[in-house]
């Protein structure tokens, strides 16, 4: 890498006039602009997850979007946080389900010149640890962490200029890595769609019986965590949860635990935000990990006189996330109590015919959980790889062999 020239990242921005812009903010964009289908706003929890997390959104009419012409985005535009969780990058991808999205008020948009630039390369290099600390030194602890004038800051960052060749050898290597993952979340995505279609179809009004109340079929937060043999532990945070999954916490110790490290999930328990119920970060607990602990910001459902497939589902419905809504208390941060989960409506089946859904149900779920698995593995083979090729103390050709072994 020091071979390398290093430039401002404004130098390599596209020729139009925002290249490098920031999204709506204040009035100008709000929940009420908010539409059942449309253009999707891009926001945090978009950026979390691989190279981009093409789900989860919320959407605005196309008029709406075009009010906001910087703040669009198509294939190849890296997208910054500029406020929140700092150091987040992502990039559109060419492949993407849509058109164009529309950032949301913490992104920074950023597109670059492809004849001098591939997006791909800087998405990897702002990844990378010199990548990160070239974006947290300039982050504010005044208030609210962020970045100053963050369309100034973003041109501002200081990043290497290889050739378009070198660009291209290292970005097509780690983007085999990423392309794997990629194939994994769509395993998983379809595994959402086929057992969501299997449980309208299992819970028509043909079939379905009328309706329970959680609390006949699965407790809440039963286990407690406690302090493993070894000291460590694995906290899984309401922040690390999204619609349908949680980030993959890192190995820690109990004594940096934060005192919310309390709960405890098992295999086949579904976990729901008590918090912000319109954000439905809820997931399926698949990891069978000793070091697995989880916020008390989190209710644990776990399945009693049903199958963990069969609750999973009912736990995901509009009409589970509308009732958990219409129990939250507060206004600025509302919250559903724990004993309020056990009087959340589920839809009452025959056994007979929720027994064949289950044993269809979890044999999907298995398989994209073994997906997400080797998703992990691929992940931390590519955040190893990083740090080396950018710095050169690997080449190509060398981690072309481990790669190949890996995918």
């Amino acid at each position: 890498m020091s071979e390398w020239p290093t430039v401002r990242l404004e130098s390599l921005g596209a020729a139009e006039k925002r290249a490098f812009s920031m999204g709506p903010f204040g009035s100008a964009l709000t929940a009420r602009d908010y539409v059942d289908d449309g253009v999707p706003l891009v926001r945090g929890v978009n950026l979390g997850r691989s190279l981009f997390y093409d789900g989860g959104f919320v959407y605005i009419t196309d008029r709406k979007a075009d009010e906001f012409p910087g703040a669009n985005l198509s294939a190849g535009d890296l997208v910054l946080a500029h406020r929140g969780t700092i150091g987040q990058v992502s990039m559109i991808p060419k492949d993407s389900k849509h058109p164009r999205y529309v950032l949301s008020s913490s992104l920074v948009r950023a597109r670059l010149n492809p004849s001098i630039a591939l997006p791909e390369f800087y998405y990897y290099w702002l990844r990378s640890p010199a990548g990160q600390r070239e974006i947290l030194q300039h982050v504010s602890t005044v208030g609210v962490p962020g970045l100053v004038q963050p369309v100034t800051t973003v041109k501002s960052f200081r990043v290497p200029h290889p050739s378009l060749d070198e660009q291209q050898a290292i970005a097509q290597m780690l983007g085999v890595l990423d392309g794997k993952i990629a194939v994994n979340e769509r395993i998983a995505a379809t595994v959402d769609e086929l057992c969501e279609a299997l449980f309208v179809q299992l819970v028509k009004p043909v079939t379905a019986q009328g309706e329970l109340k959680l609390g006949d079929v699965a407790s809440v937060n039963t286990h407690q965590a406690k302090p493993s043999s070894d000291g460590s532990l694995r906290y899984v945070d309401i922040s690390s949860v999204g619609v349908g999954f949680y980030e993959w916490p890192a190995l820690t110790t109990w004594d940096e635990a934060p005192g919310r490290a309390r709960r405890k999930a098992r295999v086949g328990d579904v976990i729901w935000s008590t918090v912000r119920p319109n954000r439905r970060s809820h997931a399926l607990v698949m990891d069978d990990d000793p070091h697995l602990v989880f916020s008390t910001g989190l209710a644990v459902l776990s399945p009693v006189q049903v199958g963990p497939a069969f609750l999973y589902e009912a736990a995901r419905t509009a009409a589970f996330q509308t009732y958990l809504e219409s129990v939250a208390e507060g206004s600025a941060y509302p919250a559903v109590r724990a004993e309020k989960f056990k009087e959340a409506p589920i839809p009452c089946v025959p056994d007979e015919t929720r027994v064949r859904f289950e044993s269809t149900a979890m044999h999907l779920r298995q398989r994209a959980h073994s997906a997400a698995v080797e998703s992990r593995a691929l992940a931390a083979l590519r955040d190893t790889l990083l740090p080396q090729l950018m710095s050169g103390k690997i080449r190509v050709r060398d981690a072309e062999k481990t790669v190949e072994e890996a995918v």
